[in-house]
């Protein structure tokens, strides 16, 4: 009887450099976006940043990096579906400033949210 192997997925590595353009950098609400997105995806997804290293699935992780507006940091993602991984963070890094303007726009003078 023929034995059939079953194929790994193709594990890869990869990494781009990104840069927070949103005025609060990765505080509260949007790191919390930052650690769904990178949640969602097979890959061990890590922030380099200082030469320290941070899980981005992880809450405290990313508060404790302290990324702030005109940081520039490595994203790396190790798993099969790393490509899609960095792909996506990439896109929701980019999305933060235009969020941060539309919430601000939002807001009537008196800094309250208007529906």
């Amino acid at each position: 009887m023929p034995i059939f192997s079953r194929s790994q997925p193709e594990v890869r590595r990869v990494a781009q450099q990104l840069t927070l353009e949103n005025e609060n950098g990765l505080h509260a609400r949007p790191a919390t976006a930052f650690v769904r997105c990178a949640s969602a995806f097979q890959s061990r997804i890590t922030i380099r940043w200082k030469g320290k290293s941070y899980r981005a699935d992880r809450i405290m992780e990313i508060l404790l990096a302290d990324l702030n507006c005109g940081d520039t940091f490595m994203i790396e993602a190790l798993g099969p579906d790393s490509i899609q991984a960095v792909q996506k963070i990439a896109q929701l890094v980019a999305s933060l400033k235009e969020a941060e303007e539309r919430a601000r726009m939002s807001k009537n003078p008196n800094g309250e949210i208007v529906d």
